[in-house]
């Protein structure tokens, strides 16, 4: 009920002269997902699956930076780590996430990629709701593309709002992901202006909240589920800003696609397929291949 239905279609940046400008016209309708939802609390997820997978067998190791990875005779071996200490497997798979690129030069592997990844540097702001309005109760996720934002409820009745990446706004590729800006932006305010075209008793504060983090994306925006030119070696990377909440169901598509090239599987001759045994659906893992051409039919965004 807060939301107003003009529609101002192109999204613009507030120093256009039309920025507030309607273009005259309604929006015409939405996409109700009534099974849709959001991780608030990405962390507390993350550890509950790393602890889950500890039940299981499985080991980590923080702050352990991979310097290299091993090979011989065109198969990987392990990793060495910045301390020294090298890690054998016959089987080694590539989610270092803003990282990945870094990674998979060090694999020797990127040259041979159509589909490449790089590190892009996000702002998301936490805006307070319009005072009277539970928006943590009568809100939800909402993409906005006509004012090139998306939204959700957050904690303490405020607004998470992050940018859709239209052509207006520059997009800020990072070299070392280890080293930018955490600092809000102009940017900031720029979502936050856009936010209040749609949701007209928005108030913006002067003092903005909000995080600054990286994503690790793909020209078209679509992961990379694959295996790679070095046998054993795999990729589960470009999944920024969309592929969060798959990752129980891409854990499963990247053990079946692992199992069947350690077989003798030729995934690029024959892509592997899944089924996804809840809905009734099949998988073609080709569809997430690093060989692809860039898919024309991308949102371009953090939409996928």
């Amino acid at each position: 009920p807060i939301y107003n239905d003009n529609s101002y279609w192109p999204a613009r940046r507030p120093e256009d002269s039309d920025f507030s400008r309607t273009t005259g016209q309604k929006l015409t309708g939405a996409i109700w997902c009534p099974t849709g939802g959001y991780i608030s609390d990405p962390q507390l997820s993350t550890h509950n699956v790393q602890v889950a997978a500890e039940s299981n067998g499985a080991e980590f190791l923080f702050n352990s930076e991979v310097v290299d990875i091993r090979k011989e005779s065109g198969h990987v071996t392990g990793v060495t780590l910045k301390d020294g200490t090298v890690l054998s497997a016959p089987v080694v798979v590539n989610a270092a996430g803003p990282h990945s690129f870094i990674v998979n030069r060090l694999a020797g592997i990127e040259n041979s990629m159509k589909i490449k990844t790089r590190a892009l540097r996000q702002e998301v702001i936490h805006i307070p709701a319009p005072s009277g309005f539970d928006f943590k109760k009568l809100g939800c996720v909402t993409s906005d593309n006509d004012i090139g934002c998306y939204s959700r409820p957050e904690l303490g009745n405020h607004i998470l709002c992050g940018s859709e990446d239209p052509p207006c706004d520059t997009q800020v590729v990072v070299d070392d992901p280890d080293n930018f800006n955490r600092n809000l932006t102009e940017q900031a305010k720029v979502q936050a202006m856009r936010l209040a075209l749609r949701i007209s008793k928005l108030g913006i504060p002067g003092d903005l909240k909000g995080v600054v983090d990286l994503y690790d994306v793909t020209e078209d925006w679509i992961p990379i589920y694959d295996k790679s030119d070095l046998s054993g070696f795999y990729l589960c990377i470009g999944t920024s800003g969309n592929q969060y909440k798959n990752a129980p169901v891409v854990g499963k598509l990247m053990a079946e696609l692992i199992e069947a090239c350690q077989e003798g599987h030729d995934h690029d001759l024959d892509p592997v397929k899944v089924n996804l045994y809840h809905i009734s659906r099949t998988v073609n893992i080709g569809f997430y291949s690093r060989l692809r051409e860039i898919n024309k039919e991308s949102s371009f965004t953090v939409l996928g």
